[in-house]
């Protein structure tokens, strides 16, 4: 369950409304399970034991399970735990707006982990029992009734899908939509929003982990549709999620105090395939590196659906009173 609130207990269901209220707010995501959790003790296992745990829990949860591979750093992780400890995964799909490339190996729609790293790391692995599934999502684009949050909301599609506003979360939230639509299983499909971040809090001079928004309210923020569930492997209120967000937090909190460098080794140090390339991050939470392919869409139904959105933003937000919230505070010390 996602939602905001402030201070005096008030409740806003989507975060354009919590932001709109004036009042410093926090996004809920599980909180009553991760208050219960033990965050100052680190587990005594490995990460990558911890990992493998976790792909297991998941296999065995869910009757088909399926892997969202971009080709960064997060995914390219769940992949090898899967692979390397024998955990079969049903499905892996790949999506981009592979056809608005200029050229094949382009980064013009933030394409180039794919091109450099999913696709060459999927080559080297044997998976004869694996369904590959690449998608070009830019082919639905033409018509904006092809999209659930457009048909419910219309121009208010951007205050309902999530901390990115992004127009191509719109084809995320609508997953089974396109993806699963003949797949009557109870599925799960994997994401890996982002890693634990351990933080010092200057006021108590003590590490804390929070849950940031966008990491869990992102890729249109939809968690459960018919017999598909969405799972985020790192950061979620099983156990076997928790276990990896404490490790993962004490690790980070170690290095802090010990001025060693922190970087993706420290979570992923053992990882077969080295990336050969990093997309460059999005700037923006409204219009990412994505959504490139849609500027070329002037003059149709989709782009003005696209700025009509936006423009619903700007009517309840101005830009300089634009933020993410986080999630409450979790100490990892005393």
């Amino acid at each position: 369950m996602i939602f905001y609130y402030d201070s005096e207990k008030n409740i806003y269901p989507t975060q354009l409304d919590a932001i709109a209220s004036g009042k410093k707010c926090w996004i809920y995501f599980y909180d009553k399970e991760f208050m219960q959790v033990d965050w100052k003790t680190c587990p005594n296992e490995t990460l990558d034991e911890l990992y493998r745990i976790r792909a297991q829990d998941i296999r065995d949860n869910n009757e088909y399970v399926i892997l969202c591979y971009s080709g960064g750093s997060d995914s390219t992780n769940i992949l090898e735990t899967f692979y390397y400890n024998n955990i079969h995964i049903d499905e892996i799909v790949i999506v981009g707006a592979l056809s608005q490339d200029p050229f094949e190996g382009s980064d013009a729609n933030h394409n180039g982990d794919l091109y450099h790293n999913a696709f060459p790391t999927l080559k080297t692995m044997d998976l004869p029992n694996t369904k590959i599934t690449v998608v070009d999502y830019s082919t639905v684009f033409n018509n904006p009734n092809n999209f659930t949050l457009i048909n419910n909301y219309g121009n208010e599609w951007t205050k309902h899908i999530g901390g990115f506003k992004s127009v191509h979360n719109l084809w995320w939230y609508d997953f089974k939509k396109f993806v699963g639509r003949n797949n009557n299983k109870q599925t799960c499909y994997i994401m890996g929003a982002d890693k634990t971040q351990a933080n010092l809090s200057v006021l108590h001079e003590k590490y804390y982990v929070h849950i940031t928004e966008l990491s869990v309210n992102d890729y249109g923020a939809n968690y459960s549709d018919e017999n598909f569930k969405r799972i985020n492997f790192y950061t979620s209120p099983e156990k076997t999620a928790t276990d990896i967000m404490r490790k993962q937090a004490h690790l980070q909190m170690y290095c802090k105090k010990t001025n060693k460098n922190i970087s993706q080794e420290t979570l992923y140090y053992n990882l077969k395939t080295p990336l050969a390339f990093k997309s460059k991050k999005s700037i923006l939470t409204t219009v990412s590196a994505r959504d490139k392919f849609m500027l070329t869409s002037e003059n149709s139904e989709m782009y003005d659906m696209m700025l009509e959105g936006l423009r619903t933003i700007n009517k309840i937000i101005p830009i300089n009173q634009r933020s993410t919230m986080n999630s409450r505070r979790y100490y990892i010390e005393d």
